[in-house]
């Protein structure tokens, strides 16, 4: 599809999708400006203690964020989410708080981030820091009574050997002042012997006291334990995207549904709408575009193109008549069969508004109702139906006291010529349906519809003989009739109604008995279709402003 195409489409659909902006935009404008604004707080807990370790190791960081994934998990179980309840006392179910929770781990890193979303901003900083206590509750950081009693046993002697380690380097500074001050030889030796010593237990008090520091040290390090970093705290910053905002995406989102449901229904419609789909589709040229004029409840001769000779409708089957003409090339003896795919596609109207165009450029026109099953012509032009052209048909022409010349017909007691009627409309004479036959598609093919049709031209001398058939997929008449009297087809197709297999089998129907169908008549269009719709509106706005004396000057 190309861009043209497009522009067609969404034009031709403009309205639907401003509709669903509107209506997408205008719901989510009233719901965001009813809901209740909300805050979030978030609270960030690490796992494992690897962080206090001057030099920890890989296993120990892989190990944090794999139980990161794991954690991030318990904190929305039903025990957890109870426990937060009954400490903050919250007005909350553990299905209603759970909704309000949201948990991410900060990528390549064993921080756990729980965020809650609350109506209360102070509450929801609350709910947070509770979680995440309650999440360290939950785990094995805490000690057990016998860990904690070992290591308040080892703190107890820790502090009783730096008494003792004060004491003894007491008595060294004592000792070290006596031999600075003594010059005997033996009180020397004596007090050096006690320094030694004294220096030997205080070496030893230090290292008891770094045994005792490393089993606490032992006891407290521990892989699988939870530490908040940072609180929670309260924000007053509502989240969700502001009403503007809430509305243009509404707005978006009806949109491109919108979108999405033309390109569907284009998609799945098999039906013709401009010209240049019925060329590519039939490989056939289109010699007319008529537009969609009148109602549907409008009778057959309102439809006519007499009243106003300056309009667009009457220009488009001037143009019709022109291409046609010349579409048909020079042998004017070949009559034009006009048919459809299917019923009420405007096949009727579109011949006789196409023998008044000729008619009114002063071509002597017949145009002759074939359509002998549910025949329309009598009620467009207002005519009687007792006689037409099944009347001829079930007489033969004959020429009087059996001479062969072509110069006088009988028809049982009354002259053939009274089948002919006056349209009411110069140069065009009209042949209705007459009587309802039996065998309508026989007598269409037979050697008396041929002969009928030389004696028309014989006598009448029209210009142009125009056909109306019946839909050719749904009887064989207009098959029939082109074969028997070597017509030039034209079919019409109806915008938005003519299937395009359905318009493809009528096509390859008259193929298959070597009739060509030399154009194409889209009839029933929507002008802003087509791609001159802008220089009709311009052309007969102009001319109908210059006929009320309203054009200004530069008209």
């Amino acid at each position: 599809m190309e861009l043209i195409q497009y522009i067609r489409l969404f034009r031709r659909w403009a309205w639907l999708l401003l509709l669903a902006a509107f209506i997408g935009g205008s719901i989510s404008f009233i719901t965001r400006s009813s809901a209740t604004p909300e805050y979030r707080s978030e609270v960030k807990v690490a796992i494992g203690s690897f962080l206090q370790s001057p030099n920890p190791d890989s296993g120990e960081i892989r190990l944090g964020q794999d139980l990161a994934q794991t954690y991030a998990e318990i904190v929305r179980t039903h025990d957890l989410l109870q426990s937060t309840i009954d400490a903050l006392n919250l007005p909350l179910s553990p299905g209603g708080l759970r909704s309000t929770i949201t948990t991410r781990i900060v990528p390549n890193t064993s921080l756990l981030v729980i965020a809650v979303t609350y109506t209360d901003p102070v509450l929801a900083a609350d709910i947070a820091n509770e979680l995440a206590r309650q999440l360290i509750l939950e785990s094995p950081t805490n000690l057990t009574t016998e860990q904690q009693a070992q290591i308040d046993i080892a703190n107890d002697q820790i502090e009783a050997i730096r008494t003792e380690l004060d004491g003894l380097r007491l008595q060294l500074s004592a000792i070290n002042e006596q031999i600075s001050d003594t010059g005997d030889a033996e009180t020397i030796d004596r007090l050096s012997e006690q320094r030694n010593t004294l220096i030997d237990q205080i070496n030893q008090s230090s290292a008891n006291i770094a045994s005792f520091s490393s089993s606490i040290a032992s006891l407290q390090q521990r892989r699988n334990s939870l530490e908040i970093v940072e609180q929670a705290r309260v924000s007053g910053a509502v989240v969700g995207t502001s009403t503007l905002n809430a509305t243009l995406l509404g707005a978006m989102v009806g949109l491109a549904l919108a979108g999405g449901g033309v390109l569907l229904i284009e998609y799945l419609n098999d039906t013709f709408r401009t010209a240049d789909e019925v060329v590519q589709t039939l490989q056939t040229p289109v010699i007319g575009v008529i537009s969609r004029h009148g109602k549907k409840k409008d009778s057959y001769h309102k439809k006519l193109i007499t009243s106003d000779l300056f309009s667009r409708i009457p220009e488009e089957y001037r143009t019709l008549r022109t291409n046609l003409l010349f579409a048909g090339g020079t042998n004017s003896k070949r009559p034009y069969i006009i048919t459809s795919a299917s019923p009420e596609e405007g096949k009727t109207v579109t011949a006789a508004n196409l023998a008044i165009s000729m008619a009114l450029a002063d071509m002597r026109v017949l145009l002759i109702d074939a359509d002998m099953r549910r025949p329309k012509l009598q009620q467009v032009f207002g005519l009687s139906n007792e006689l037409g052209l099944s009347t001829l048909l079930t007489n033969p022409p004959q020429a009087q006291n059996g001479s062969s010349a072509h110069t006088d017909f009988e028809l049982n007691t009354q002259s053939w010529m009274q089948c002919i009627q006056d349209s009411g409309v110069p140069n065009l004479q009209v042949i209705t349906s007459g009587f309802m036959p039996k065998n309508p598609a026989e007598m269409l093919g037979s050697t008396y519809m041929t002969r009928w049709v030389d004696i028309f031209h014989r006598a009448l001398q029209p210009d142009v003989i125009i056909f109306d058939t019946p839909p050719c997929l749904v009887v064989s008449d207009s098959m029939v009739l082109a074969g028997a009297v070597d017509a030039q087809v034209v079919m019409v197709v109806e915008a938005t109604k003519t299937r395009r297999n359905a318009a493809a089998r009528a096509k390859e129907r008259f193929t298959n008995i070597n009739m060509e169908i030399v154009g194409i008549v889209l009839n029933g269009t929507n002008m802003r279709d087509e791609d001159y719709y802008g220089y009709y509106t311009y052309y007969y706005q102009s001319s109908e402003s210059k006929k009320s004396g309203k054009v200004g000057q530069k008209a």
